[in-house]
């Protein structure tokens, strides 16, 4: 009696665990969300991972190139990786978004090595979509660092990064592009994703022209079917910044911007200058997302209603090397805001002021962070680089972001 009993509490208890696994899913099976009003996005920009299979980093020339770094973290590719997964497993989007760059400077090895991460990432349940960037396909520097001199290493072809991120977009595209790795990927039965790719050898910086043809027939396909379709771009679709925005926005951008507004696209999401910038033209919002791998190492996550075309963004960071990030940030741009300071200004006490003003507000203009921005736009050093330096360039840099936030 008493092993019938037994057998009965186990069958029990095996028939509740069946059910809980159908109610709820397995940890890794991709959500259905055909019947979702609001799909939450993840979006990155400008990883520029660097393998540790390709330098040492005591090599005088990995030093050299380093001294002339833009302020990307390129040593802590690893763990910026890493974390940037866990914060996706963490955050549960329902789609993170890669919008280029995702290589230091085209090498083979490490978009393979991204690869495996991003699977870890599509494991836990979360697609990912990626796109090309200047950085990723046909880059004529893609080297080794040993030594004194630079060694070779494989580079990627647009075929190679289609094989290498096929699980990211490219295999579960509805539509692919024959001239370029553009692509459609449908969310869902109300949302599609554009990808576009602008960096092919014909048209560098560009969506070549066949490309045109083919994207305008699909988003009259999705007009006609009644789906919202949002731009996902390395190069920025707007112009973000009227002091730096050559060859960052892409070369034909006009072209593009109507075809996108001609059916009714009001998204589009991108990268490329490492500065996080919203632009809006006509009911067309274009957001930059700043560099991943440079201060403050932040990530944007977009609320998005496509029947309502409306969308929320915030930014977040992943909360790791804050003081590396910035001071890495602040090298480059102090080398040459001391050299025009030292040209103009005499007092030490004076100089000091004007050199950490410009690092402050420079830091907070690329990261969007805008009550930053405010706070110093009030601050008396801004006179001082009106009185000694308004007519170099970093007074009138300074001047720009002065009037995009009062336009703003």
């Amino acid at each position: 009696m008493r092993t019938k009993l037994l057998k009965r509490k186990h069958r029990s208890l095996f028939q509740i665990m069946i059910l809980c696994l159908l109610l709820c899913g397995c940890a890794g099976e991709k959500k259905d969300m055909n019947n979702q009003d609001t799909v939450r996005l993840m979006v990155t920009s400008d990883l520029h991972y660097l393998s540790k299979e390709l330098y040492d980093p005591q090599a005088p020339i990995f030093q050299l190139l380093m001294s002339k770094n833009d302020g990307k973290l390129v040593e802590e590719g690893a763990l910026i990786l890493e974390t940037l997964k866990q914060k996706a497993i963490e955050e549960k989007p329902d789609v993170l978004l890669l919008c280029g760059d995702i290589t230091f400077n085209g090498e083979l090895i490490s978009l393979k090595e991204v690869s495996t991460v991003l699977k870890e990432i599509e494991d836990a349940g979360i697609p990912v979509l990626v796109t090309t960037g200047n950085h990723d396909i046909f880059y004529r520097s893609c080297m080794t660092y040993f030594g004194d001199v630079p060694g070779v290493t494989e580079d990627i072809s647009d075929t190679a990064f289609a094989e290498v991120m096929g699980e990211y977009g490219y295999d579960e595209a509805l539509y692919r592009d024959e001239n370029s790795l553009s692509y459609i990927y449908a969310l869902n039965e109300n949302l599609w994703f554009l990808v576009l790719d602008a960096n092919q050898v014909t048209s560098p910086c560009s969506i070549g022209g066949e490309t045109l043809v083919w994207m305008d027939e699909k988003l009259a396909e999705a007009e006609e079917k009644g789906i919202q379709v949002i731009t996902v771009c390395h190069q920025n679709i707007l112009i973000q910044s009227e002091m730096m925005y050559q060859g960052y926005v892409l070369y034909n951008h006009e072209t593009v911007e109507k075809i996108l507004k001609s059916h009714g696209v009001y998204l589009c999401l991108s990268g490329h200058s490492h500065l996080q910038h919203t632009s809006v033209s006509d009911g067309l919002t274009d957001i930059c997302n700043e560099s991943i791998a440079v201060y403050p190492l932040q990530y944007g996550m977009i609320d998005v209603n496509p029947g309502q075309r409306t969308f929320n963004h915030e930014l977040k960071t992943l909360g790791i090397l804050n003081e590396e990030s910035y001071d890495m940030f602040s090298k480059t741009v102090l080398r040459m805001v001391t050299a025009q300071v030292e040209e103009n200004v005499e007092d030490p006490a004076v100089r000091e002021k004007m050199i950490d003003y410009a690092l402050r507000m420079n830091a907070a203009y690329f990261s969007g962070n805008r009550e930053e921005m405010e706070n110093l736009s009030q601050a008396e050093e801004l006179s001082l680089w009106e009185t000694y330096c308004g007519d170099s360039f970093w007074g009138m840099y300074l001047k720009n972001i002065i009037s995009e936030l009062e336009k703003s």
